[in-house]
């Protein structure tokens, strides 16, 4: 058992550091891809950017994770996050740009239901895409 678990430990480092580098790139591109500035507005208490990024992050992470247990290999992984990291981009250009066009605005102003609208469209986007990953 502990043989097993020192052979694991590799792995598992190696994907999780990945994954974590991953998400950290996903938040960095993603808040400078969006027109207001969601880590300063929450350093400022906004709600609403708390709760559009928390919603686009998880749909993010969950097909992530469901990738990884399910990759050959890290770079499967990697290449199959970056697909989940491109369609989270994609629902939030889609809402603001053919939906709701001010809604960067009304969550820069606080508003609590824009915010989690984005957030609850990312989130259900990374549920389905998640599903779609699975082989």
């Amino acid at each position: 058992m502990f043989a097993y678990f020192l052979a694991a430990l590799p792995h598992f480092l190696a994907y999780f550091a990945s994954a974590a580098a991953l998400a950290a790139l996903f938040l960095f591109l993603y808040s400078m891809a969006t027109p207001h500035r969601e880590f300063a507005l929450i350093r400022e208490g906004n709600t609403a950017a708390a709760c559009q990024l928390t919603g686009t992050f998880i749909g993010f992470c969950i097909p992530v994770a469901m990738v990884i247990g399910h990759s050959v290999n890290l770079a499967d992984m990697l290449l199959w996050g970056l697909v989940a990291g491109l369609v989270q981009l994609a629902v939030f250009v889609v809402i603001a740009r053919f939906l709701f066009k001010a809604i960067s605005d009304r969550i820069t102003e606080g508003c609590v239901a824009s915010g989690v609208f984005v957030g609850g469209m990312g989130l259900g986007m990374g549920i389905l895409q998640a599903a779609c990953m699975v082989p």
